[in-house]
């Protein structure tokens, strides 16, 4: 009972550090009621105990898609019920949870086992930094709830991503985390200890945070955020938004005016008296606009850019949904294609978009930005990062902040500005050491300034190196196990 308990504290302690709960510093005590669990258990009791942990964790952390999935998508679709919802709800923590079975059985099978005690808290830590990138990979990954999603505020620790992407700041969290452990194992009387280390850590991101310069970017853009709820966004005509454009937004200054994704969301307006009348109020300006685009028999999620009154480029969503974009391994997940949106889109190519008096922009749409990957790829060849996003979906301010957060470590990462344009959501801009200016609660538009980079980060030329480095010390530990006493010792 005691071990499930600890389990317990661990995901709830871990949810509070994420953003829009608590506090992000308890991430450096979180997974110590985890270890404790662990110990003297076999690699199977030791890979459902970390399971559980992070199906609990996903569970209370991601609570707010409960009410998308039971209640927003069936009242919009209308294709299924609540109970149906709530099941995809658990489906989606099982998937979660499944790639730290490896950890745990990692962890059981060698973590007591280690014979040189510098390798254990570097074999625990590669052992979770694995999991986590699995957790990130193909058709169904996802990247939400990383440990490094704590410490979006601690501007001063963040300037580590330039170097060791969000991974590498995992990483470094569990190291932290297990060396506490052993100290509260060894003796109580350590807490103290590990409080010192805290205030320490603290500290120095006090005194790094100190000497980050505040930049003031040079090139304007108006962040157009139309603020219209799901509900109402889908019973509009294309007419009436565009009406509603004009209202809310022909009086902005005429510079790059970006909207949010899925401003028309079921409609392609291209070469449509709707796109005509878009582009005569805004005919003297750069504008992004989120709507579908249809081309032959496939249909796209898209950003359009329009220049001066006339079709510029597009930028075709790369990384879909899992079940409301695209149905990931039909053979197996078939049975749940009753979550489709309004359409299943092809994936479209990652690419740059020359922008008038801007240079080479990337664009992203909706959750492309929780992948560190999609933008490292764009920052080879663009000087800042554009994405529009609908978080119309949800009820509460959590996902919203757990959205916006990602910018932050984007913009570190690649040393790019990037800015954030959602529908009712959070709007912004970050700039390249993770200062944000966000949209004032309530306000609909205004003008920020950015600046262009193109100098590559360490993160940028050489990505999650730090996955292979894991790799390593696991195999390293792996060969410098202690041998298991027999019968004959």
């Amino acid at each position: 009972m005691g071990e499930i308990l600890n389990i317990l504290i661990a995901s709830l302690l871990t949810t509070l550090s994420m953003p829009g709960y608590l506090y992000g510093g308890l991430v450096f005590f979180a997974l110590i009621p985890l270890f404790f669990s662990l110990e003297r258990k076999g690699p199977i009791l030791t890979a459902l105990s970390s399971f559980l942990y992070f199906f609990i964790f996903s569970f209370v952390n991601f609570h707010y898609l409960i009410n998308t999935l039971t209640t927003g998508l069936p009242e919009l679709f209308g294709r299924f019920g609540p109970t149906a919802g709530f099941f995809v709800y658990l489906l989606f923590c099982v998937l979660e949870a499944l790639p730290f079975l490896l950890f745990g059985f990692l962890y059981g099978l060698w973590a007591e086992r280690i014979k040189y005690r510098f390798l254990q808290p570097l074999f625990v830590a590669s052992a979770y930094t694995l999991s986590e990138y699995l957790r990130g990979i193909g058709d169904l990954g996802f990247t939400g709830g990383r440990l490094s999603d704590a410490l979006y505020n601690f501007t001063g620790i963040l300037q580590l991503l330039s170097i060791t992407g969000t991974l590498g700041l995992v990483f470094v969290i569990v190291v932290i985390n297990y060396e506490s452990y052993r100290l509260l194992k060894k003796s109580k009387a350590n807490l103290l200890v590990m409080l010192s280390i805290f205030v320490i850590i603290i500290s120095g991101d006090g005194i790094i945070e100190r000497f980050i310069p505040k930049i003031i970017g040079d090139k304007p853009v108006v962040l157009a955020q139309t603020n219209v709820p799901q509900k109402v966004k889908y019973s509009y005509s294309s007419s009436e938004i565009v009406d509603y454009i004009e209202k809310q937004f022909s009086d902005t200054p005429e510079y790059m005016t970006i909207f949010p994704e899925a401003v028309f969301p079921g409609t392609d307006i291209r070469n449509s008296d709707v796109e005509k009348e878009l582009l005569e109020i805004f005919s003297k300006r750069i504008i992004v606009v989120g709507f579908p685009t249809l081309d032959e028999d496939k249909a796209f999620n898209s950003a359009v850019i329009y220049s001066n009154g006339s079709f510029l480029d597009k930028y075709d969503k790369v990384k879909l949904f899992p079940f409301v974009e695209m149905l990931p391994y039909g053979s197996i997940f078939g049975s749940l294609s009753f979550l489709k949106g309004m359409y299943y889109f092809s994936p479209g190519t990652l690419k740059d978009i020359d922008i008038p008096g801007y240079g080479k922009i990337g664009f992203e749409i909706c959750f492309e930005s929780f992948f560190p990957n999609l933008s490292r790829k764009l920052a080879r060849d663009v000087g800042a990062i554009v994405v529009i996003t609908n978080d119309g979906w949800y009820n509460s301010r959590i996902p919203l902040q757990q959205h916006f957060v990602q910018s932050i470590f984007r913009a570190i990462e690649t040393r790019r500005y990037v800015i954030q344009v959602s529908n009712t959501g959070i709007s912004g801009v970050v700039d390249i050491f993770g200062n944000y200016t966000q949209l004032p609660y309530g306000t609909i538009s205004r003008t920020m300034y950015i600046s262009i980079n193109t100098q590559e980060t360490f993160y940028i030329k050489f990505g999650e190196y730090i996955v292979l480095v894991s790799l390593f010390i696991i195999i390293l530990s792996g060969l410098t196990l202690k041998k298991k006493n027999t019968i004959f010792d």
